[in-house]
């Protein structure tokens, strides 16, 4: 059970941020949704809103702002307050290959899904260590990262590299009673992958045993469970419908 437990998950405001959010507020959460839109991180909270069963209303939080901003060390001090669980979903992806993406491209998608995981878990983990509380860190990859495609040279990079830094924070900040654990969804069902065309989509398929996109729901059933897993740590769990296999 997450009741009484704070929750902090960048690119909140949709796709897979916003559904883990809401299996956690389920389990009794109080979420911090972080996203740049304003509008719809709005849209988002209103969607948290539930009663808890004590009859409560819980209390969602957004945070407008960059995942680049937690490189501050005052930034980090008051967004992570009193947070236990930090989900680091925000990202940014490539279609295009190497020889045509610009360096401004190249910058965006290091400094999102790499930079901005590294900053985002820095600032949780000394907020944590300094209040010796410890925590939870969940971290996102690919399946791209183990069987990577054309176009998609740069995104590839950048997560294979967080699940370097998950297996290395796992070590190093295991004595502060931080966990740190990473998930590689494949094909999943968002907003993104809604304008696929059904051809597209069906040699994408080729690649996955389950011949069928995942659900957001069912990647969110994997972050509950590493959430509240005290023995797991330095791990990364594929849930790409064996795609890794």
């Amino acid at each position: 059970m997450l009741r009484s437990k704070k929750c902090l998950v960048t690119g909140g405001s949709r796709g897979l941020g916003l559904a883990i959010a809401k299996r956690f507020s389920d389990e009794g959460a109080t979420c911090i949704l972080m996203a740049r839109n304003r509008e719809k991180l709005e849209a988002a909270r209103e969607q948290l809103a539930t009663a808890a069963e004590d009859g409560a209303l819980l209390r969602h939080n957004i945070v407008v702002g960059d995942v680049q901003d937690f490189a501050s060390k005052d930034y980090g001090k008051g967004v992570l307050d009193d947070v236990d669980v930090l989900v680091n979903a925000a990202g940014i992806t490539q279609v295009s290959l190497l020889v045509r993406t610009s360096p401004n491209s190249i910058k965006s998608l290091v400094q999102t899904n790499l930079l901005g995981t590294i900053y985002a878990s820095q600032a949780f983990a000394r907020n944590s260590i300094r209040a010796r509380k410890g925590g939870v860190i969940i971290n996102f990859s690919s399946a791209l990262a183990h069987r990577p495609v054309p176009g998609s040279s740069i995104y590839t990079a950048t997560k294979a590299a967080v699940e370097g830094l998950t297996k290395a924070l796992a070590v190093e900040l295991g004595p502060a009673n931080i966990r740190v654990n990473a998930i590689s969804p494949g094909y999943i069902e968002t907003d993104m992958t809604s304008a696929i065309s059904e051809k597209a989509r069906e040699k994408m398929m080729d690649r996955v045993p389950v011949k069928r996109f995942g659900t957001v729901e069912e990647v969110a059933e994997v972050a509950l469970m590493l959430a509240m897993n005290e023995f797991m740590t330095g791990s990364v769990v594929n849930v790409d419908g064996g795609w890794s296999v």
